[in-house]
């Protein structure tokens, strides 16, 4: 892995250098829910139940790792625990993206985020890709629905025909351009200004794109409630130094108070989407079932993305046949839709409970990570 640079190396190490303090690195901001929930609280409880033993300094905003350097941050030690984007390194982490594109065909993000946690635990494609990293998975995630939010109404493939879209991933990408509309590549931060002057039509995004992430109520005013997916890049890792120092009680730890983390930060986006599209329609947003073809339109290329899935990865990112992970994932996440529907999906101490027995009970912690 490249080597940071001395400075940086050298904030962490005064940060490791205080009893049992480590450092834990996220792009996101302090309001960003990650933050809140996989950094802040977690390592909260972590300090709590091991009376300080293991304490970790919070370092978000990219201040310490950007979003491109996280990976690098983490395998070089400068930080022991932090949130990696696979997205941003895509040719180290191949696997791992070829199962976010399985996102584009996600519509329950909670049954998505522990169906990915589940996959990446376990499967030894990736499992291998972290090691040689040199990072121990931790824990996943999924934002909440993707929805086609536009400054015109969208409700068939017709009214979809050139419009021009700004897309975040290439099975995006490929949606668009499957439905003779025009894929455009702008960042995120510049979606607001590309629909008020005209330069795009339509962005798609979760529903938080509308009101806290980036106020497109106030230049788009239709959104289609047709799920195009999630994005469930990457997640919670720790360095393998500081996993191999730990001894079995405390990696026990760390895994099960992960198992909280997910279901807080599910919890609380899936309740924030709500208010988002709540508050949206209070600002005339107007909320449109999309009509039966473009429904079938989307559910046609969706079945087709995922047959065809594993053979492009090895195309286009140059991987070993991915089946058996495209394969778990479905077999997970079906799974998952059947545990959920037996849970009171607010409950965060349930949901934990589910997950902690599910997916971290039966690890070997002797062995994994190692």
């Amino acid at each position: 892995m490249k080597i940071l640079s001395t400075a940086v190396a050298l904030i962490a190490m005064s940060a490791t250098a205080s009893a049992a303090t480590y450092t834990a690195s996220t792009p996101y901001a302090e309001t960003h829910g990650i933050t809140q929930y996989k950094m802040h609280s977690y390592v909260k409880r972590i300090s709590d139940k091991s009376a300080g033993d293991i304490a970790f300094d919070v370092h978000s905003g990219g201040v310490l790792l950007s979003a491109k350097s996280a990976l690098s941050g983490l395998s070089d030690g400068v930080a022991q625990y932090g949130h990696v984007t696979g997205a941003y390194v895509p040719s180290d982490l191949r696997y791992d993206n070829v199962l976010n594109d399985l996102a584009f065909v996600a519509d329950d993000p909670m049954a998505a985020a522990l169906a990915v946690t589940q996959v990446k635990l376990s499967n030894e494609l990736l499992q291998n890709e972290y090691k040689a990293n040199d990072v121990v998975f931790g824990s996943g995630y999924s934002m909440t629905n993707y929805y086609l939010i536009c400054k015109d109404q969208i409700t068939t493939p017709e009214e979809l025909k050139g419009k021009r879209i700004r897309t975040g991933s290439s099975a995006q990408i490929q949606w668009t351009q499957h439905m003779d509309a025009v894929s455009v590549s702008v960042p995120a931060t510049e979606i607001y200004t590309g629909l008020q002057r005209g330069n795009i039509d339509c962005a798609l995004g979760d529903a938080s794109f509308l009101t806290t992430s980036f106020k497109l109520q106030e230049v788009a005013k239709n959104v289609t409630l047709i799920s195009l997916g999630t994005h469930t890049s990457g997640g919670e890792f720790f360095s393998v130094d500081f996993w191999e120092g730990r001894d079995k009680s405390e990696r026990e730890l760390l895994l099960s108070e992960l198992a909280y983390a997910i279901a807080e930060l599910q919890v609380s986006w899936a309740a924030q989407a709500n208010d988002s599209l709540e508050e949206a329609k209070l600002n005339n947003v107007a909320m449109h079932e999309p009509g039966e073809a473009l429904q079938f339109a989307v559910d046609e290329f969706q079945s087709e993305f995922v047959k065809g899935l594993s053979e492009a990865s090895m195309e286009s990112r140059g991987v070993k046949d991915p089946s058996a992970i495209v394969d778990q994932y479905l077999q997970s996440e079906k799974k998952w839709k059947e545990l959920l529907a037996n849970v009171e999906r607010t409950d965060v101490e349930a949901l934990a409970s589910l997950i902690r027995s599910e997916l971290y009970s039966d690890i070997n912690l002797e062995q994994y990570g190692m």
